[in-house]
């Protein structure tokens, strides 16, 4: 699957502003309950997947689990464009090489004998949005989260707007409004590598 997004950094109270003020967009605007996403992202001690633009992540959402495996992608007039491969976990032992080899050879070949271990956390606060004009639906997630790395923790507040339906035209567009009406910033990596980056985490090649 191919995901086309962009990410904005924010604070806390300019989410809470955009949440109250989105009556401004020409979309529109539905507001959904909030979800709490509980996101662990697995790599080998020297971080091996990272160094190869990849994220591979297990997301519980209550008794949902959710096996994830992202690439990094492509960076374009404030789109990424990233490639996702995801699978519902059941009891399934997910670290194990069998596992791997079957399901995300990928990831296989590059951990090779080396062991995946989780090195960080991430607790999601999402007030998800829904957006829609035309032809055109976005999703806008307002994500209040906690980078969580052993006993430190790290607040971040972000921006996300994802491309549903329509062209990445409809995403640049109102990705260019929020960014004029609230002075909002891209964002510079992946959730996964700056919440590495908050606790410098990330060895210098």
């Amino acid at each position: 699957m191919i995901e086309y997004e962009v990410k904005l950094t924010a604070s806390r109270k300019i989410l809470e502003k955009i949440e109250a003020e989105m009556d401004f967009l020409s979309w529109s605007v539905t507001r959904l309950p909030p979800r709490k996403l509980i996101s662990h992202y697995y790599d080998t001690d020297d971080l091996k997947l990272l160094f190869k633009n990849l994220a591979f992540r297990l997301r519980e959402e209550g008794s949902k689990k959710t096996l994830t495996l992202k690439s990094n992608g492509t960076f374009n007039a404030g789109v990424y464009v990233r490639e996702e491969k995801e699978i519902e976990l059941d009891h399934e032992d997910f670290l194990s090489k069998s596992f791997l080899k079957r399901n995300f050879p990928e990831v296989y070949e590059i951990v090779k004998d080396d062991e995946l271990r989780e090195v960080i956390e991430i607790v999601n606060e999402r007030h998800p949005i829904v957006l829609k004009k035309n032809n055109a639906e976005l999703e806008l997630d307002l994500d209040y989260l906690n980078f969580v790395k052993g006993r430190r923790k790290a607040e971040y507040y972000e921006v996300e707007i994802e491309l549903k339906k329509g062209c990445s035209e409809d995403l640049i567009e109102c990705a260019s409004l929020l960014q004029k009406q609230f002075d909002l910033k891209q964002a510079s990596a992946s959730k996964y590598e700056l919440g590495l980056r908050c606790f410098n985490a990330i060895p210098v090649p």
